[in-house]
């Protein structure tokens, strides 16, 4: 496997910017300009461009602008706490455990 195409995959760069173009590809397939996106979602035209070509902007605008495109439950998914684990083992040692109680003196 290619190491480089895998770590930049992984790059937090990478992974905004190519939000930003599914965003863009998603508003397009719906027939919405950016100006009809920008304005159903409340947010600025100039700040729907910043996400759709450079991946910048915070959650709360990202949110905005999947719900318009149907796209919330994907923002769901992400966040739902089902996680994979490699053995029952690491199941075990992923549940909260307490910390000793302090001796009062």
């Amino acid at each position: 496997m290619d190491k480089i195409k895998t770590l930049n995959l992984r790059n937090p760069d990478v992974l905004v910017q190519r939000i930003g173009s599914r965003l863009r590809r998603q508003r397009l397939a719906k027939g919405m300009t950016q100006y009809e996106l920008a304005e159903r979602a409340g947010v600025s035209q100039s700040t729907l461009k910043l996400i759709e070509h450079e991946g910048k902007g915070s959650l709360q605008r990202l949110a905005k602008i999947a719900v318009v495109l149907d796209l919330d439950g994907d923002l769901r998914e992400l966040f739902a706490g089902n996680r994979a684990f490699d053995s029952i083992d690491a199941v075990h040692l992923s549940s909260r455990k307490r910390a000793p109680q302090r001796k009062k003196n």
